[in-house]
């Protein structure tokens, strides 16, 4: 709590910026922290960060995050992850991207796992109050694994974003990527993410979220579908 405290401090003392201020970049930094005492001692901490910036052409994006959690003085989760994705922007609605991704999560058996990925989007709804984005393309991932046989194989990726407006302050998003094994067909992964955001001010939002992941082939001893349910605070610059 004394976290979220000096953070919401923080945020409160940024000016707001003047409603016609147009810049190129937007930094967004999301945090969650859970502390419980009792019958049972756990905390968890995650963060994230994600930085766009935008050219007539062209886009950057640049993401980091990471999530702890401690129960009774043992580490019983650990993840980190960071991408970078560059996208060229086509006449209407349509886009080229790559994309390069990393994660480290020992916990699901994966010592470093990279992730790189080419294809095409389209901004098939791009209204007021409906976004819709779709994205198909193939790529390559090396995944060192910590008890098992390293693994590396072509892919095939499938991904859906959906935005809808709720009200002049909040607004609910759906993610869905479904990636596919050229080596192995039972060997996909499918992650999606359920999000509702809410205004606080012009800086802040609170965030609301459900986290589904799902390794058709893990390694042996380790579960095929991983959770996260939380509620964050988000800063916007």
């Amino acid at each position: 709590m004394k976290i979220l405290a000096a953070i919401l401090f923080l945020a409160a003392a940024i000016p707001a910026a003047a409603a016609d201020e147009a810049k190129p970049w937007k930094d967004t930094a999301e945090l969650s922290y859970v502390k419980t005492t009792g019958n049972s001692k756990n905390s968890t901490l995650s963060a994230k960060n994600l930085f766009n910036y935008d050219w007539t052409r062209a886009a950057l994006e640049l993401a980091a995050g990471g999530l702890g959690t401690n129960s009774e003085g043992t580490t019983t989760a650990e993840q980190f992850n960071a991408h970078e994705k560059v996208s060229l922007k086509f006449s209407g609605k349509n886009y080229a991207f790559e994309r390069l991704g990393w994660e480290k999560n020992r916990f699901a058996n994966i010592q470093d796992r990279w992730d790189l990925g080419l294809g095409l989007g389209r901004n098939l709804i791009d209204k007021e109050n409906d976004k819709l984005s779709l994205e198909a393309g193939g790529g390559y991932i090396w995944e060192d694994r910590i008890t098992a046989k390293n693994e590396d194989f072509g892919t095939y990726r499938g991904y859906m974003k959906y935005q809808r407006k709720l009200s002049p302050t909040a607004h609910a998003t759906q993610d869905l990527e479904w990636l596919g094994n050229l080596k192995d067909s039972s060997g996909y992964r499918v992650n999606a993410e359920t999000a509702l955001v809410a205004s606080i001010n012009s800086h802040m939002s609170m965030k609301a979220s459900y986290v589904w992941k799902m390794v058709n082939k893990p390694g042996a001893g380790f579960r095929r579908k991983d959770t996260i349910t939380g509620v964050s605070l988000i800063i916007n610059y």
